[in-house]
C-alpha cells in the first residue's frame, strides 16, 4: 500500500486515457445487476476511510501496540496487588508504543486538514458512480471529472459497516457510502465484488 494517507482524488487531474478491457464473456445474473449511486462524500466519510487506510498500512504494528498496552495494564494490576515488583521498562515500552500511535493519528489529522484546504477537495460535491462486472465509472460533474477503470482489475476493495472502499490502484481509493445504496444494491455489490475480485475483496458481512 502507498505510505501516504488515503485521498479522495478521482484521478488527480480528472484526466485518464480510456482503459482497454479484457475480452471474454462474463455471465450476468440477476444478483450481479449494475450498480448506480448518486451521493456526496462527507468529512466523516473521508476521516473513516483515512483511518482505515492507516490501519491497513500499519496493521501489524498497531496490533502489537494494542497487545503491549493490554499486557502493561495487566502487569501493572498484578504488581499493584502484590504479584511481584514492577519493572519500569515495561511501562516505558508501553508509553513509547502509545506515543507512536498518537503520532500516527496526529499525522492523519494533519493530512485531513491539508486536504480540506486544498484545491482538490471534493468533500460535499455530487458524485455519480456506475459499476458493473466489467467497468466502473466515477463522475464529479462540478469538477468535470470522469474516471473509468476495469472493475476486475481493481487492486482491492473493502466493505466497512458504513461504506465500500474501491481501490482502482493501491494508492487511489473511491468511497461509496452505503447510505447511497438500497439493501438490495449493497447485497448485489457485495456479490459482484466477491465474484470479480475474489480474495482481493474483504468483508465481514458475508462468508467466502
Amino acid at each position: 500500500m502507498d505510505p501516504r494517507p488515503l485521498s479522495l482524488s478521482v484521478n488527480r487531474h480528472g484526466q485518464r486515457d480510456p482503459l482497454i478491457f479484457r475480452t471474454g464473456t462474463i455471465e450476468r445474473t440477476e444478483s450481479m445487476r449494475p450498480i448506480h449511486a448518486e451521493y456526496r462524500i462527507t468529512l466523516s466519510d473521508y476521516r473513516m476511510a483515512s483511518y482505515y487506510g492507516l490501519f491497513l498500512r500499519h496493521r501489524k504494528a498497531l496490533l502489537a501496540l494494542f497487545v503491549m498496552l493490554f499486557v502493561a495494564v495487566l502487569y501493572g494490576l498484578a504488581s499493584l496487588f502484590g504479584a511481584g515488583t514492577a519493572n519500569p521498562l515495561v511501562f516505558l515500552l508501553a508509553a513509547a508504543y502509545a506515543a507512536w500511535g498518537l503520532a500516527l493519528c496526529a499525522g492523519t489529522e494533519k493530512t485531513i486538514r491539508a486536504y480540506l484546504r486544498s484545491d482538490g477537495n471534493l468533500i460535499g460535491l455530487d458524485y455519480i458512480l456506475d459499476l458493473d462486472e466489467t467497468r466502473t465509472t466515477v463522475q464529479v460533474p462540478a469538477k468535470r471529472i470522469r474516471t473509468v477503470f476495469d472493475t476486475g482489475r481493481m487492486a482491492c476493495a473493502f466493505e466497512l459497516h458504513a461504506m465500500f472502499l474501491l481501490y482502482s490502484t493501491a494508492a487511489e481509493v473511491y468511497i461509496l457510502p452505503k447510505r447511497a445504496l438500497s439493501d438490495e444494491d449493497a447485497l448485489s455489490l457485495r456479490k459482484l465484488l466477491r465474484t470479480r475480485l475474489k480474495d482481493r475483496f474483504s468483508t465481514r458481512f458475508e462468508k467466502k
